[in-house]
């Protein structure tokens, strides 16, 4: 049977795209699994992914862009924020793949979708990058700081393997994530990541830390909903009910700011 499906329900979520190199070209791309944790978790989202050139665009068409989105998704990446951009060197034999095409471009499409209060969920790169944008730093490499753990996949294991549930994360209390999981006050969480936040942006809220004290998830309150993980939601949520709850929340939010928009 098919199902009825009412337009005015549809969702159009925005997903950041990577610039990566296939041959002798240059490609925009984002990651199938981002694109099918929202399809798989509801029948009336419709991701578009957006180049990575957002702020070579007007700002007519910007403003244009994003009016038609009820969400914006920041993903991860191979690549990784340059350190220019939290006043920071290259670290000595930099071995981080870098991607200046999604800086400039995501820097740009986070300045506009705060300022059009549209729902914003950052995913591991995106999680760093936005916690730059509010005047954060990162680590550059977790695993050589001192009382921290190594938050990195083994490459050796299966796929499967790597984006298993790695550690728990304790949730702050009364916050966004903690109302997703309650009564829980910790959460199963995927690992894997080189970089991780060295110092906290400004106005930003801890939801959550990994057992090591790093923080893995942040809010802001200035905003109707920006939440950013440092982990994978995005990964087989249909097998991971804690992965699927973050994604849930997510999509929720952008239905709600549908509802709010449309009133």
């Amino acid at each position: 049977m098919m199902k009825e499906s009412n337009s005015d329900n549809i969702l159009i979520i925005g997903i950041c795209a990577d610039v990566h190199r296939q041959g002798v070209h240059n490609y925009h791309q984002a990651g199938d699994k981002y694109v099918r944790a929202l399809t798989s978790l509801s029948d009336k989202v419709i991701p578009v992914i957006i180049p990575a050139l957002f702020n070579e665009l007007s700002e007519q068409a910007q403003d244009t862009l994003l009016s038609g989105l009820d969400g914006i998704m920041l993903t991860g990446s191979y690549s990784n924020l340059h350190p220019s951009y939290y006043q920071s060197d290259l670290p000595d034999d930099d071995d981080a793949q870098r991607d200046p095409h999604r800086d400039a471009s995501n820097w740009k499409l986070i300045e506009k979708v705060l300022a059009a209060d549209i729902p914003l969920l950052g995913i591991c790169r995106g999680f760093q990058e936005l916690n730059v944008y509010f005047g954060g730093s990162l680590h550059h490499r977790i695993h050589e700081v001192a009382g921290l753990m190594d938050h990195r996949e083994d490459k050796s294991l299966p796929l499967e393997q790597q984006y298993a549930y790695a550690h728990p994360v304790a949730l702050q209390e009364n916050g966004i994530l903690a109302s997703w999981f309650a009564p829980r006050t910790e959460i199963r969480v995927n690992s894997i990541h080189m970089q991780g936040i060295n110092t906290l942006g400004n106005k930003l809220n801890v939801e959550a830390t990994a057992p090591d004290g790093l923080v893995e998830a942040f809010s802001c309150p200035n905003y109707r909903f920006m939440v950013a993980v440092q982990w994978h939601p995005e990964w087989q949520p249909d097998n991971y009910a804690d992965n699927a709850s973050v994604i849930q929340g997510f999509i929720q939010a952008c239905a709600e700011y549908k509802n709010r928009s449309s009133q």
